[in-house]
């Protein structure tokens, strides 16, 4: 503890992900929203932490984002360190991280997720047999072409024809070993944040209908000023949001998440189909939890509290 029993908490941010930029917006927002009558708070990248491992903080607010901050790599270094943090632990947020395993654990729990071809670049297929499973096993061109591993959309491709594939997949392998290809399920675009730990009866906050200027939900949309739109609550009927909101909690809870986690679908009439889960939602100007939370009546300021107050509450065991 330091001065006046004030908790000192260092904001971990950077990262060398792909993600660093956005990262450090978010490690920036949330030193500015600290409350100094309760945090000493100050901001450092992993070095400073080991560095500063004789004389470490209360607790780490991980603001870290992509690949060795949200995927379970800090988080272990954390557990060996024996410093409490926020966010999810080691195996909610590899799960997370990891699309094709997150979707197929959804999938064997009876949630909603699309149809995927899997392609790792060492065994992959020539792109005439992968057109022809597209063709058979995901209905057909326009599909959405992702790296597994990989976020802010880094290397995601709409491909509308057979010659743009094989350009896409050159480019996605820059990103990760591991692509998927889905159908492209065009309809509303949706995410619900739930704060809480899993098992604990974690709530659902109010759900944000996102309205790109592009195509797709890409980072320009999710960064740039003026990029997308935001409406909460979604433009969708009582029945499809409370399903939202159940699906969102299930994920949370099937992955064992801690402290917070925002869960992305989209809505075509009332068909819902999950995305994906984030583990570490961005707390940038423009991020979409904070926006959530404000409206459901919560202050970035008080959101963050509780987001320490779960990361100080013993990790329960996974559900």
């Amino acid at each position: 503890m330091g001065a006046n029993g004030r908790l000192r908490v260092m904001v971990l941010m950077g990262g060398k992900s792909h993600e660093r930029d956005v990262s450090l917006s978010t490690g920036t927002q949330i030193l500015a929203a600290l409350n100094p009558s309760r945090y000493i708070a100050y901001g450092g990248e992993v070095m400073d932490l080991l560095n500063q491992r004789d004389n470490l903080p209360d607790l780490v607010f991980v603001a870290l984002h992509g690949r060795g901050g949200e995927d379970g790599a800090v988080q272990g270094l954390l557990e060996w360190l024996g410093v409490p943090y926020t966010g999810s632990g080691i195996l909610a947020s590899a799960l997370a991280m990891n699309k094709l395993h997150s979707k197929r654990l959804y999938r064997c729990a009876g949630l909603p997720v699309l149809p995927e071809l899997a392609l790792h670049r060492e065994t992959t297929l020539n792109v005439d047999e992968i057109v022809c499973d597209v063709k058979e096993r995901l209905g057909g061109f326009p599909v959405f072409l992702k790296p597994n591993c990989e976020g802010s959309t880094f290397g995601c491709a709409r491909v509308n024809d057979p010659i743009s594939l094989n350009t896409a997949m050159r480019e996605a392998w820059e990103y990760d070993e591991l692509l998927i290809i889905e159908p492209y399920f065009r309809g509303t675009e949706v995410t619900v944040g739930v704060l809480g730990n899993a098992g604990q009866l974690p709530i659902a906050l109010p759900s944000i209908e996102i309205v790109p200027k592009s195509e797709y939900y890409d980072y320009e949309s999710k960064y740039s000023a003026g990029g997308s739109e935001h409406i909460i609550p979604a433009r969708l009927g009582a029945e499809v949001l409370q399903r939202l909101g159940n699906f969102a909690v299930e994920c949370h809870n099937l992955l064992g998440c801690h402290g917070m986690s925002r869960t992305d679908f989209i809505v075509k009439e009332k068909e819902v189909v999950i995305l994906e889960t984030n583990t570490i939602p961005g707390m940038t100007p423009t991020s979409l939890l904070p926006q959530a939370a404000e409206y459901a009546g919560i202050s970035f300021c008080t959101m963050l509290d509780l987001i320490i107050d779960s990361a100080l509450q013993a990790r329960p065991v996974l559900v």
